[in-house]
């Protein structure tokens, strides 16, 4: 009976644990970061300054961040305080940002590319089309539009897995930023993004 009861505190003992780590983990990025509008960066991800909830925040989330020199990136899951939705139409719009290469990616609440037809999971800096001015616009949605259609649906992993308000998030990537990302990254210049409706 003694051997019961201490197998029993040790299996509730490890699941709080793993319920923490995970609860803790999963709000690694937003307890360390710094905000620019809406979206979000952590100028510890890639540094060896960053915490160890940091680390494991990006080991979780598969960002395989380089080191900040190199890369920044920046994530937004809503607007406004209201999450992104799969039912609703985002329209991005930016020009050329100071950095030899950026790239615009939709994530879904799992951390993954989202399954669809197009294959399209980013634009960047060499694909997109731009206007006459050089700026360009991107529209997030599931239903298709006209042109940097960026397709958003279902994520690949069973719904009683999310434990995220958002469907969706999307990740603007600088490769070898310029000086006002590395020193500014509160007021560095970032792509608007506008909700344009939901159904």
């Amino acid at each position: 009976m003694k051997v019961i009861r201490l197998l029993g505190v040790a299996v509730l003992t490890l699941a709080l644990s793993v319920y923490f780590l995970v609860r803790n983990i999963g709000s690694g990025l937003g307890a360390l970061s710094v905000e620019n509008g809406n979206w979000i960066t952590n100028v510890s991800t890639g540094s060896s300054d960053a915490g160890i909830m940091l680390k494991a925040t990006i080991a979780m989330g598969g960002l395989l961040a380089s080191t900040r020199e190199n890369s920044m990136y920046y994530r937004l899951d809503s607007l406004d305080e209201e999450p992104l939705r799969l039912n609703c139409r985002y329209r991005i719009e930016g020009m050329d940002y100071d950095a030899d290469w950026w790239s615009i990616t939709a994530y879904g609440w799992d951390n993954f590319l989202m399954p669809n037809q197009q294959k399209r999971y980013s634009f960047n800096n060499e694909n997109i089309v731009r206007r006459a001015d050089g700026s360009w616009v991107i529209y997030v949605a599931a239903e298709e539009q006209t042109v940097n259609w960026l397709p958003v649906g279902p994520s690949g992993a069973p719904s009683w897995r999310k434990r995220s308000g958002h469907d969706f998030d999307l990740l603007l990537r600088l490769y070898t930023p310029g000086k006002a990302y590395l020193e500014a990254p509160q007021s560095a210049p970032l792509p608007t993004v506008t909700l344009e409706g939901c159904s």
